[in-house]
């Protein structure tokens, strides 16, 4: 009931909040929908409508922006009015401006009230989409990468646009300048030298985790429509990474049955440790919760990328990584590991 209450409020304020194209009011940042199409990633971006409801999700990546992907229908037409409407929505080409496009659900959509104005800046992104240049972009599906929950003409849109790729995915994040991949642990096809460490769970004989052939490595406390209390950690081998300045790690995965992404972090987390000696006398240091912006949702089975996050004081060291998962009687989500890529800067 909640979510349908703050669904019926966007549609209100879309019906009267009015503005200029230049209007920099920024809204109230809102929840994604229930069961949302796209979280904002670029290989899940948010639909068209979810922009159209002023939906925004600060958490993929750096917090700066988030892909977005449509059909490319028309433009506002802001020699007519800077207000998107009827009047000012134009669907002829070439188009007489350049600054906008409007994108939608379907390539054929010709009801402004279902378009979603997007702001093209000065350069290459604008060169490349606005109708006035390129009229044969008329009815192509593309992802574009700006920022949502505020209004853009008259109407909840995307701004700032800095990226697109054509089609429904956007473009995968890049390596930090300067870094190169060292290895990519793909958990469907084996543990990739992880061990389990299944604690103490309130249930004698339960294990927590297991490696999965469709899905990774799996962690669930939920056990024949009962949930178990534990505390279990995935711990990997020993990684050294002398002669590499910085180190940045990458994960790719889904978590559900969390109710959100902040009971998710709570509950579980990814951590690294230093290590020291040599593979026969190793002395291990406290783990150390790795901080990423880019973690699952916690109520949806879909993967996501997170960011290449900087590892702490990484550089030069052998460390250890470790995934912990915790359940409770109230809550015992699932979280489901793909992959863990591991980069280096090369010192110099």
């Amino acid at each position: 009931m909640k979510n349908i209450k703050i669904l019926f409020s966007l549609v209100v304020l879309m019906a009267l909040g009015l503005g200029s194209c230049n209007d920099e009011l920024a809204q109230p940042p809102v929840n994604l929908p229930e069961g949302g199409v796209g979280t904002g990633y670029w290989n899940n971006p948010m639909t068209a409508y979810q922009a159209s409801l002023g939906s925004v999700n600060e958490n993929v990546y750096d917090g700066a922006g988030v892909w977005v992907k449509g059909y490319i229908v028309g433009y506002v037409d802001t020699n007519v009015g800077n207000v998107l409407k009827a009047e000012s929505a134009a669907f002829n080409t070439p188009a007489t401006v350049k600054t906008n496009i409007l994108i939608a659900m379907s390539p054929d959509e010709r009801n402004w009230e279902n378009c979603v104005p997007v702001q093209l800046p000065t350069g290459d992104v604008r060169n490349a989409l606005n109708l006035g240049d390129n009229p044969g972009n008329q009815g192509k599906e593309v992802c574009i990468y700006g920022t949502t929950g505020s209004k853009y003409c008259g109407a909840y849109g995307v701004r700032s646009v800095s990226q697109y790729n054509w089609g429904s995915e956007g473009l995968a994040p890049k390596l930090p300048e300067g870094a190169v991949e060292l290895t990519t642990l793909k958990f469907k096809t084996g543990m990739q030298s992880f061990t389990f460490d299944q604690g103490n769970p309130s249930t004698a004989g339960f294990e927590a985790w297991k490696q999965d052939s469709q899905y990774g490595l799996v962690a669930t406390g939920g056990r024949s429509g009962s949930a178990v209390t534990t505390d279990a950690i995935a711990i990997s081998r020993v990684y050294d990474f002398k002669g590499y300045s910085i180190v940045y790690v990458r994960m790719r995965s889904a978590a559900n049955y969390f109710n959100n992404r902040e009971t998710f972090r709570e509950m579980c987390q990814t951590m690294m440790r230093v290590v020291t000696g040599d593979s026969d006398n190793y002395t291990y240091g406290d783990w150390q919760i790795l901080e990423f912006k880019g973690v699952p949702e916690g109520n949806s089975w879909t993967f996501g990328n997170s960011e290449y996050l900087e590892v702490p004081e990484g550089g030069d060291k052998k460390l250890q990584f470790g995934f912990r998962y915790t359940s409770t009687r109230s809550v015992s989500g699932t979280w489901e590991i793909e992959s863990l890529t591991l980069c280096g800067t090369p010192q110099k």
